[in-house]
């Protein structure tokens, strides 16, 4: 898989910008990874049975005492899979670099030995997503199955809504869990020159590991 040019200078903006503002009271910066289980609409196929990575940076605002606005820069793979010893074997991984916007909400104050250490145990969060589509990898076993005509002719923009909840067991380091739906279709059939019969919409779920400096 290769990053394009645009791409590369987004990610080199983003990590000068997260570093500056991690000095700052107002902002906080960090590292997220983690994996998603996925899965698509349309191929046939039911159950988050597509396992990939998720990884990148996050830099958060502080808008309230309970409140943050966050930003991310992410590496995240979906696709989709046939369910476990069922055939068609079929398994497609999709690529893609995706930017969350989201709003928190915090609760559960935890006190340390002075107000600097002071943290919120569990948030919950939503927003919206764009991802830009940038490869796929495709497996199956020679039949027809999964997407795999509908390759050639995905849409390359994603966008989603998401939910979702953290656990910080300190105040650096915390656990989240998102859901992610599309908004727009992956694939319309119907398009001159399209040979797959139905439409495809994406939705997955993301758990993360956060450090947050």
């Amino acid at each position: 898989m290769r990053i394009n040019t645009t791409t590369a200078i987004l990610l080199t903006g983003f990590v000068l910008w997260s570093s500056a503002l991690a000095g700052q009271r107002r902002f906080k910066a960090g590292i997220v990874a983690g994996v998603t289980a996925s899965q698509i609409d349309g191929d046939a196929s039911a159950g988050y049975n597509k396992v990939g990575l998720q990884g990148g940076l996050r830099v958060a605002a502080i808008l309230k005492e309970k409140q943050d606005a966050s930003v991310e820069i992410v590496f995240t793979q979906r696709g989709c899979r046939n369910e476990a010893k069922t055939p068609p074997y079929f398994k497609t991984t999709l690529n893609y670099i995706e930017v969350p916007v989201q709003w928190h909400y915090h609760d559960w104050l935890v006190e340390g030995g002075d107000e600097s250490e002071n943290f919120y145990r569990v948030q919950f969060n939503a927003g919206l997503s764009y991802a830009r589509l940038l490869g796929y990898k495709d497996d199956s076993d020679g039949s027809i199955a999964g997407i795999t005509p509908a390759l050639p002719d995905l849409e390359r923009n994603s966008f989603c809504f998401l939910v979702g909840a953290s656990f910080y067991a300190s105040k650096n380091v915390g656990f989240n869990f998102r859901y992610h739906r599309a908004i727009n279709k992956l694939y319309k059939p119907g398009k001159p020159g399209t040979n797959y019969a139905y439409s495809l919409n994406e939705h997955f779920l993301a758990f993360q590991v956060m450090y947050m400096f």
